[in-house]
C-alpha cells in the first residue's frame, strides 16, 4: 500500500461545493505556531511551506513548524514578517516591518546589508517582493520602489513617476512587466520607465484603495483594491461581494489562482471567496469553521489551499472526494445492513432496526406509507426492480414487493421454503431470487415462487449473496464459502468451501470483462476467471473484517468496502495477479477512524451500488460513503524526503542540511572521532495527510536491516565503531515503501593512536622493546653464566690443586711411612711386638693411601663426567674382588653420555656402591656378582645382584632392631645409608631380597634433561 491517497486538485465546477465538499484543519500556537496571526505564506520548491507571522517565520512540513530566527539574533526580538519570495537560485527573501530584509540560503537566515557609502538605502519596512525574469529583485515600501541587484539599491518614488510612495504590491507578469500598486494608483516598469495606468472605479466621487495586480495562466491581467476586482485585459469591472452597509469594512488582502483557473480571494469581514464563471462564491463551512479575515493564501503541489488568518491561525482547506453520509443528510446512526440504487441515481438504504431509507447524496427521506411499514423494523437485504419498486428481504418475515401503490407480501404460507431471507436480487428478465437460511433459493416471476434445493444441486447451507450475470447464469455465495454456479434450473458447485477456507461469502460481482469476483469474511478475495479460480488473503483491517461490497468502475479498477474502509486495485496490479506475477495488491483510499465500533449482524451485509453517475457508493458501520473514481487520483509523485539536521554530541553540525534539495545525499562528511551520541532529523514533505506518513531508516556499516520507526521523524544511535556510515530514510506504508529517499554518509575517523601505521608502529616498537628486553636479560643471563663459569673454574681448579696436593703431599708421605715401615720390620729380627706394631701402622697407612686415593678421584674436577663414574667404578669393583673366590661379572655400557655430575654425587653413588659390594662379599656369602650399569630416561642406574644367602629386605628395612644377629642388624643398617646417600643426590636405591635366593640392589641417579655425547 502507498503512503496516502493524494487527491487530485480537481476542485472543477467550484460553484457546486457543498459544506459537506470541503475539509478544514486549523494549526494555531498551541501546535507550534508563532503567532496566531499569519501575514505570509509560500510552499519552496524544495517542497517545505513557509509562514510569516508577527512574532517571526516558521517552516513547515505538514507536521512540525521550526522556527527561523537570523543569526545572530536576540531571542527576545520578534520579526514581523510581511512579505515572502523565493528567488530563481533557491533563496528565500524575507520582508518585515521595520527590521529590513532578510535572506534565507544554505540552511542561515541573514540581514541584507547594502553596499558602504551607497547612495540609496532600503527603507527598514518591507510590503512586497517579487522577482523579473533576469533576476532582479523589486521591493515595494512605504517610501517608494526599490530595485535591488546585488548589494545596490535603486529607489524609485513620485518623482521617477510612481502614482504614490506607498508601494503595496509588486507583481512581475509573466510578459516580464513589473506592475506597481500604491496608494495613489496602479503603474507599470517597461522599457526602464514608469507608466500610470488608470482605471475606472466603481461609481463616481469614490477612490477604493488599489491593493495589486495580478496575471493569470491565461493572460488575462487582474486588479484587486479593497472593494472591486476589474479584469484589466478586458475591461470588465467586478465588485460585487454581497450587499449592505458593511463594504466599508471589506479588504481584499490576497489572490490566488487555482490549479483549474479559479482565483481564490482573501478578504477581511467576508473570509474566503471564490471566483470562477464570472461569479463570486462565499466558501462557508455548515458548522462556521473558517476564519473571516484571510490575509494570505497560498495553494501547495498536492491541491491544498492554505490560508493565513488574522487571528484564526494557519489553515488547510481540502476537497473532499470522499463523502460519508450520515445523519447530516437524515440518515438513522444504525449500522448499514442492504444498500441498493436503480438507474435514476437513486438509493435505497436499509438499517439495523432503523428502516428502509431512501433519496440521493443530498437528502434521504423515510421510505413512508402503509405498504413499506413493515419494512421498517428489520430488513436484511434489497434489491430495485427495472420499475424501480423495491424488493426487499427481512430476517423472519420473509419477502416484500414495494411499489407506488401496495406491498406485497411472500412467505412460506406463499410457497416460500424459508422466512429467513438473506439475500434478495433482481435479474435482467425481471425475476427475483430469494436466498434463505436453510439453503433453499427462490425464484418469484408473476407473483409464483420456484423452490430450488438439493434436487437441484444446492447445499443445504445459508445463501449470503446471489449475483445474476450478463449471460442468464445465477452465481450463490454461501455461509460455509462454498460458490455455486447455476443455468437453466441446474447448479453446480464451483468453488468447495475449503477453496476460501470455509468463510461466508459476503460479496460478489462480475467486472466490465465478464470475471466473477468474490468477497469473503476474513477478507479473502477470489476470482473465477474462463474457468479457473484465484484466491488472495488481502488481511484488510483485523482478522474479524469482511469484504462487504464489490465495484469495478469505468478503467477496469476494483474497488473492495468494508465495514470501515474502502481499497482500490489498479488495473495493472489486477492484470499481474491474475497472471501469477505478484500477489493482488490494495491501496487504502478511505479509512472512518471515527466510526463506531459496532458489532456485525448475523442477517444482512451493506454491499456496494454504482450510480448513473459513476459515483460508487458503500455502506459501511457509520454510514454509507460515496465517492467518484474519476475525481479520486492516486497520487504517485515521491514525497520530497529531506534530512533536516544531525546532530553530533548535542551539537547540530554546522554543514548545513536544510532547505538543500530533496534526496540530496551529502558525501562524505568527516564527523570527529569521539562520537558518544548522533542524531538524525527528517521529514517527508506531505501536506494532505502527513500523519499518515511512515518511516524506515538504516544504518549501512552498523544495522543489518531497515527499521520500520513508525511516524517517528528522528533516530538517535550511541557510540559508534570507528569507520565510514551511510544514513539512508524512506517513506511509505507497512507493505510499500518509495525508491527513493535521503542518506547522509559520514565518516567516524579513526584516531591517530588506533590507525594501521600507529599500529604498525606499535608493533615495531613492541618487539623493538622485546627484543631489548630479551638481549638485556640475555647479556644479564650471559654475564651471570659467566660469573658462575668463571667460580666453577675457580672452584674447579681450586679442586684440582687441593687433589695434587693432597696426592703429592699426603699420598707420598703416607707411602713413606708405609714404606718405612716394611724396611722397619725387615730390621727387627726376634722382635715380635714390635714388628706387628710396624706391621699395623703399615697396613693403616695403605688403607689411607686407598682412602686418599678415593678421595682424590672424587675432588678432581676431571672426574666430573658420567664417564669417568662409570669407569672408575667398574675399575673399583674388578680390583676389590680380585684377590677374593667371588666371580666379578661386570657390564658397562658403550657411548656413556658425557654428562657432567657433581663431585658429592659421585661421592655418594661410589660409597653407596662401595656398600653394595661389601654387603653382597662379607654378609652375602655370594659366589658371583654381577655389576649392570645402564641409562634409563633422565637417569643412570647400576644394579648390583649377587647370588649369595640373601635376606628379608622388607623386615630388615622396616626396623633399625633386627630380632636376630648383630650382623643382621648391620645389613639393615647398611641399606638405609644406602637409601640416605641416594636420596642426598636426588637418586633412589631399592633392594629385593628373600632367604635363599640372592639379594638385587638397584641405584639410581638422576640425569638432566639433555645430555651430550661425545
Amino acid at each position: 500500500m502507498l503512503l496516502v491517497c493524494g487527491f487530485s486538485n480537481a476542485w472543477g465546477a467550484v460553484t457546486k461545493l457543498l459544506p459537506q465538499d470541503l475539509s478544514v484543519q486549523v494549526w494555531t500556537k498551541q501546535q507550534g505556531l508563532p503567532d496566531n496571526s499569519v501575514t505570509a505564506v509560500l510552499q519552496s520548491r524544495d517542497g517545505y511551506l513557509w509562514v510569516g507571522t508577527p512574532e517571526g517565520l516558521a517552516r513547515f512540513d505538514g507536521v512540525r513548524f521550526v522556527p527561523v530566527s537570523p543569526l545572530p539574533h536576540r531571542t527576545n526580538e520578534t520579526i514581523h514578517v510581511t512579505a515572502l519570495c523565493e528567488d530563481s537560485a533557491g533563496r528565500l527573501w524575507i520582508g518585515t516591518l521595520g527590521n529590513g530584509l532578510f535572506n534565507y540560503s544554505g540552511g542561515n537566515m541573514t540581514r541584507f546589508h547594502t553596499e558602504q557609502n551607497a547612495q540609496n538605502t532600503l527603507d527598514e519596512t518591507i510590503n512586497s517582493i517579487a522577482e523579473d525574469g533576469v533576476g532582479k529583485l523589486w521591493l515595494g515600501t512605504p517610501t517608494g520602489l526599490n530595485l535591488l541587484e546585488g548589494n545596490r539599491v535603486k529607489t524609485f518614488t513620485t518623482r521617477d513617476g510612481l502614482p504614490g510612495e506607498f508601494v503595496s504590491n509588486v507583481h512581475v507578469a509573466r510578459s516580464g512587466t513589473v506592475w506597481i500598486t500604491t496608494r495613489g494608483g496602479m503603474c507599470q516598469f517597461k522599457d526602464g520607465k514608469i507608466f500610470p495606468v488608470p482605471f475606472q472605479t466603481d461609481s463616481p466621487g469614490r477612490n477604493p484603495e488599489s491593493l495589486g495586480v495580478y496575471e493569470d495562466r491565461t493572460g488575462n491581467l487582474w486588479a484587486f483594491g479593497d472593494t472591486y476586482l476589474v479584469n484589466l485585459t478586458e475591461g470588465k469591472h467586478l465588485n460585487h461581494f454581497g450587499g449592505g452597509d458593511n463594504l466599508s469594512s471589506l479588504r481584499i488582502w490576497s489572490l490566488c489562482e487555482g490549479r483549474q483557473g479559479e482565483l481564490w480571494i482573501g478578504t477581511s469581514g467576508k473570509g474566503l471567496y471564490c471566483f470562477t464563471d464570472e461569479k463570486f462564491l462565499p466558501i462557508t463551512l455548515r458548522n462556521g469553521g473558517l476564519a473571516s479575515d484571510v490575509r494570505a493564501l497560498c495553494e501547495d503541489r498536492e491541491g491544498n489551499l492554505w490560508l493565513g488568518t488574522q487571528g484564526g491561525g494557519l489553515v488547510r482547506l481540502q476537497q473532499r472526494n470522499v463523502r460519508v453520509l450520515d445523519t447530516n443528510g437524515g440518515l438513522p446512526n444504525q449500522p448499514t445492513v442492504c444498500l441498493a440504487m436503480n438507474s435514476q441515481g437513486r438509493a435505497w438504504i436499509g438499517f439495523d432496526r432503523g428502516g428502509v431509507f431512501t433519496g440521493t447524496a443530498e437528502k434521504f427521506d423515510r421510505l413512508d406509507g402503509e405498504s413499506a411499514a413493515e419494512l421498517q423494523n428489520r430488513v436484511s437485504s434489497i434489491a430495485i426492480a427495472p420499475d424501480s419498486s423495491l424488493w426487499a428481504g427481512t430476517p423472519g418475515a420473509g419477502v416484500y414487493h414495494v411499489s407506488s401503490e401496495r406491498a406485497i407480501h411472500f412467505g412460506t404460507a406463499n410457497g416460500l421454503s424459508d422466512d429467513m431471507v438473506l439475500s434478495v436480487s433482481v435479474d435482467g428478465a425481471s425475476n427475483v431470487w430469494a436466498g434463505t437460511f436453510s439453503g433453499g433459493l427462490n425464484r418469484i416471476a408473476g407473483g409464483v415462487i420456484t423452490r430450488f434445493g438439493t434436487d437441484a444441486g444446492l447445499p443445504e447451507q445459508p445463501i449470503t449473496a446471489i449475483l445474476p450475470s450478463r449471460h442468464g447464469v445465477l452465481w450463490l455465495g454461501y455461509g460455509d464459502g462454498g460458490v455455486v454456479r447455476g443455468e437453466a434450473g441446474k447448479f453446480k458447485t464451483v468453488l468447495e468451501p475449503s477453496v476460501l477456507g470455509g468463510k461466508a461469502v459476503r460479496a460478489l460481482h462480475e467486472d466490465s470483462a465478464g470475471r466473477i469476483w468474490i468477497g469473503t469474511a476474513g477478507c479473502n478475495l477470489a476470482c473465477v476467471v474462463m474457468g479457473r479460480y484465484l484466491n488472495w488473503n488481502l488481511n484488510l483491517g483485523t482478522a474479524e473484517e469482511s469484504i462487504l461490497g464489490i465495484l469495478s468502475d469505468d478503467d477496469g479498477d476494483l474497488w473492495l468496502g468494508t465495514s470501515k474502509a474502502i481499497y482500490h486495485a489498479t488495473q495493472t496490479d489486477i492484470k499481474a495477479a491474475l497472471a501469477g506475477q505478484s500477489p493482488m495488491r490494495c491501496q487504502l483510499v478511505f479509512d472512518a477512524d471515527s466510526a463506531p465500533n459496532t458489532p456485525a449482524t448475523s442477517y444482512g451485509w451493506p454491499g456496494a451500488a454504482k450510480s448513473s453517475d459513476g459515483k460508487l457508493w458503500f455502506g459501511m458501520a457509520g454510514g454509507v460513503v460515496t465517492l467518484d473514481p474519476r475525481r479520486l487520483v492516486v497520487d504517485l509523485t515521491p514525497l520530497p524526503m529531506l534530512i533536516e539536521e544531525v546532530v553530533v554530541n548535542g551539537s547540530s553540525l554546522p554543514h548545513p542540511l536544510a532547505g538543500s534539495a530533496p534526496h540530496q545525499a551529502e558525501s562524505g562528511v568527516r564527523l570527529g572521532a569521539d562520537v558518544r551520541a548522533l542524531e538524525f532529523q527528517f521529514t517527508a514533505l506531505n501536506f494532505s495527510a502527513p500523519e499518515k506518513v511512515r518511516f524506515r531508516h538504516k544504518l549501512d556499516g552498523f544495522d543489518a536491516d531497515w527499521v520500520d520507526g513508525g511516524n517517528e521523524r528522528s533516530v538517535r544511535y550511541g557510540r559508534l565503531p570507528y569507520g565510514r556510515y551511510t544514513f539512508r530514510v524512506q517513506a511509505g506504508g507497512a507493505d510499500a515503501w518509495q525508491k527513493n529517499g535521503a542518506a547522509f554518509e559520514f565518516l567516524i575517523p579513526t584516531p591517530v593512536w588506533r590507525t594501521e601505521w600507529a599500529l604498525a608502529f606499535y608493533v615495531m616498537l613492541a618487539v623493538i622493546l622485546v627484543a631489548s628486553i630479551a638481549r638485556l636479560v640475555s647479556n644479564r643471563r650471559l654475564r651471570r653464566r659467566l660469573a658462575v663459569l668463571a667460580q666453577q673454574q675457580s672452584l674447579e681448579r681450586e679442586r684440582m690443586r687441593i687433589a695434587q696436593d693432597m696426592h703429592d703431599e699426603i699420598g707420598s708421605k703416607l707411602t713413606k711411612i708405609s714404606y718405612m715401615s716394611e724396611r722397619a720390620i725387615g730390621e727387627l729380627r726376634g722382635q715380635e711386638p714390635v714388628a706387628r706394631k710396624l706391621d699395623s701402622i703399615a697396613h693403616t697407612s695403605r688403607d689411607l693411601l686407598q682412602s686418599l686415593d678415593e678421595i682424590v678421584w672424587a675432588v678432581n674436577p676431571h672426574n666430573d663426567t658420567l664417564e669417568h663414574l662409570a669407569a672408575y667404578l667398574g675399575h673399583y669393583a674388578t680390583e676389590y674382588l680380585q684377590n677374593t673366590a667371588v666371580e666379578c661379572e661386570l657390564h658397562i655400557p658403550q657411548g656413556l653420555p658425557h654428562h657432567p655430575l657433581s663431585a658429592e654425587t659421585r661421592h655418594n653413588l661410589f660409597l653407596a656402591f662401595e656398600e653394595a659390594l661389601n654387603n653382597a662379599l662379607k654378609h652375602g656369602r655370594a659366589t658371583r656378582i654381577r655389576v649392570d650399569m645402564r641409562i634409563a630416561p633422565g637417569k643412570f642406574e647400576i644394579q648390583v645382584e649377587d647370588n649369595g644367602c640373601g635376606f628379608d629386605a622388607a623386615a630388615m628395612l622396616s626396623s633399625s632392631h633386627d630380632p636376630g644377629t648383630v650382623t643382621g642388624k648391620r645389613i639393615g643398617n647398611g641399606l638405609r645409608n644406602l637409601q640416605q646417600r641416594l636420596a642426598v643426590t636426588g637418586g633412589h636405591c631399592s633392594v629385593r631380597s628373600k632367604p635363599g635366593e640372592g639379594a638385587v640392589v638397584t641405584m639410581s641417579v638422576p640425569l638432566g634433561t639433555q645430555t651430550k655425547r661425545k
